[in-house]
């Protein structure tokens, strides 16, 4: 049941609010769809490419070299390298965009055309520049999950342009990768030759010190003796004793021997360092034009069919959610704290007094005029109705509250209660509320006294149905005392007794009631009714209800339901708060509540509780 509520308030919610939220959310929508149509359309075209992380050694395949990167920061490392300064200017080059896509300052361009200016064209590095921050937003390159492979894609007002951009960009990289790996395998050769360089210098002075060795012992060139050296020396390797002949050694000492066979091993490691380094140096000079790209285009970009940008269908949908989204939240905002109030818990929480009952709306059902004077009526013509219901439930919560609050109504209390109607606006259905209360009272047995206070205003007389007199008003300025009984009159239906105003007021009439007059008249009636019921004027139009909060027992504030702006409301009661006695307690009534459309149960209207 609670849902089947809660459902329905939020139906009446935007059935009162339908306007403010047709008022929000129709401009935002439409010009949404005005920016919309006015955006050129763009296309993203996208290539595919794969990152190869193993070594390429074209000449030795089986070799694999090492490398201090994981696959992962090696993969995430290309997708940096693909969106460099260095790749996009070459594509810029090669690809000739100096043109006016890539060229216009976005959004200053058509400002400019507007008020009639013109962009200074740029050239040379500053148009190139312009260009690269520019193409560096049209360039979208990310990695695909946690594979190896990319997506790089190019954004164009042109779909043939965009797939050509995304080849070139991918075409770009991997020529630029080869001729880093080139690049280093040069740098790498410069660096051997050196090597090689010095190792062939090593081998020439070890060669020359062997000569001079042999050369300075004349003995090692004794027959025999240096042809069995030699022959040792291009046997380096064997063993001392194949390569001893019977003549080796021959009038040698074993010293200079060793210092020969010393030489002798220093240049053939001289030699073969160098052979080595020879070999590689060859082998670097072969790499350098077998090199191959670690990357490759597993699939080329072509030209998109549908644009990428602006996507009309989600777009709509995007943006009427949103309107639809920011229009009830305008609603919300006027209903529950710019608006009126909707709910009895919503009049507690923002006025901070408590509730008494919510009167129903009868505007246009058979009860509204029965004797063509006022709702009022209702209370003798309709005694079971929901409006009669709802003003017996205020009579049963002020007698409790006054109860409570001050032990007014004692058996032992002698003196009357005099009860305040107030409300921050006019029109909220006060005059109506107070006669209808002084009715419950005086159909219920008890002596109540109904005093028309609004002297800007007043209107309790056509809801008696009775001429306007001026006794009252009278007195206020100063005239002779008529008495009570000469000032009051009697409504016919249920014998209330009603102190009416005159004619509208052309003077200030708070100076009438902030006099000790209309003390000493409360103070007289306190005497001879049990309930005086004060009907005063609307509180932001004029200061007469705080004089007479002063002199009252208890506060009836009247808010008009979905209508009393809570602000308004909000200051009235702070101003009665500041007025009234110290015991006095301000009770709010919701006015009015339209329950006819929103609110019925099986065909019977839901009676609100206090």
């Amino acid at each position: 049941m609670n849902d089947v509520a809660d459902l329905r308030m939020l139906i009446g919610l935007a059935h009162r609010q339908v306007r403010t939220i047709l008022a929000v959310a129709l401009p935002i929508f439409l010009l949404s769809v005005a920016v919309l149509f006015s955006l050129s359309p763009r296309y993203t075209a996208q290539s595919l490419v794969l990152v190869d992380t193993s070594s390429k050694n074209l000449l030795d395949p089986n070799t694999a070299a090492t490398s201090g990167l994981t696959d992962n920061s090696r993969v995430e490392g290309e997708v940096r390298i693909v969106r460099s300064d260095a790749v996009l200017l070459d594509v810029i080059r090669d690809g000739n965009l100096l043109d006016p896509e890539f060229t216009s300052n976005g959004f200053m361009e058509p400002l400019l055309a507007v008020v009639g200016l013109k962009r200074t064209a740029s050239s040379g590095d500053k148009a190139i520049g312009a260009v690269l921050d520019s193409f560096r937003y049209a360039v979208r390159v990310r990695r695909e999950g946690l594979t190896y492979l990319i997506t790089v894609g190019v954004t164009s007002k042109d779909a043939e342009k965009a797939a050509r951009l995304a080849n070139l960009v991918t075409a770009v990289y991997i020529k630029k990768q080869v001729e880093a790996k080139v690049a280093n395998t040069v740098s790498a050769g410069k660096i051997l030759e050196h090597q090689v360089t010095a190792a062939r210098d090593v081998l020439a002075q070890n060669e020359r010190n062997l000569d001079l060795f042999v050369t300075s012992h004349g003995n090692l060139q004794a027959a025999g003796s240096l042809q069995q050296l030699r022959l040792a020396d291009a046997q380096f390797g064997e063993t001392a004793s194949d390569a001893r002949g019977p003549n080796y050694g021959r009038g040698v000492s074993s010293e200079i021997v060793t210092q020969y066979y010393a030489l002798q091993q220093s240049a053939q490691v001289a030699r073969t360092q160098y052979q080595n380094l020879l070999t590689r140096l060859q082998d670097f000079e072969a790499q350098a034009s077998l090199q191959v790209a670690d990357s490759r285009v597993v699939s080329a970009a072509l030209a998109p069919i549908e644009p990428s940008y602006p996507r009309k269908g989600l777009v709509f949908a995007i943006v009427a959610i949103l309107a639809l989204g920011l229009g009830i939240g305008g609603a919300l905002l006027r209903e529950f704290f710019i608006g009126g109030f909707t709910s009895e818990d919503q009049v507690s929480a923002v006025l901070n007094i408590p509730l008494a009952s919510v009167t129903p709306d009868q505007a246009g059902s058979e009860v509204e005029k029965p004797h063509g004077r006022g709702l009022s009526d209702t209370i003798m013509s309709a005694p079971l109705s929901l409006f009669s219901e709802s003003l017996r439930r205020i009579r049963v919560s002020l007698d409790q509250t006054l109860l409570r609050n001050a032990g007014i109504l004692e058996p032992e209390t002698e003196t009357g209660v005099v009860v305040m109607v107030a409300s921050a606006l006019s029109g909220e259905g006060r005059s109506t509320l107070a006669t209808s209360l002084a009715r419950t009272y005086a159909l219920a047995g008890k002596r109540t006294l109904l005093v028309d206070c609004d002297l800007r205003k007043p209107s309790i007389h056509r809801h008696v149905d009775r001429e306007p007199t001026s006794a009252f008003v009278n007195l206020l300025r100063g005239e002779p005392d008529p008495g009570l009984a000469n000032m009051v009159v009697t409504d016919h239906a249920t014998n209330l007794s009603v102190i009416l105003g005159a004619r509208p007021a052309e003077f200030p009439t708070d100076e009438l009631l902030m006099g000790p007059r209309v003390r000493k008249l409360l103070e007289r009636a306190r005497q001879h009714f049990d309930y005086i019921i004060v009907d005063t004027p609307p509180m932001e139009a004029a200061v007469d209800a705080l004089y007479l909060a002063r002199l009252s027992d208890a506060v009836l504030f009247v808010v008009q339901w979905a209508t009393t702006p809570q602000k308004a409301a909000r200051k009235a009661v702070t101003a009665l708060r500041g007025h009234t006695r110290d015991a006095a307690p301000i009770i709010a009534v919701l006015n009015r509540q339209d329950q006819r459309k929103w609110f019925a149960v099986g065909g019977h209207y839901v009676l609100a509780s206090a």
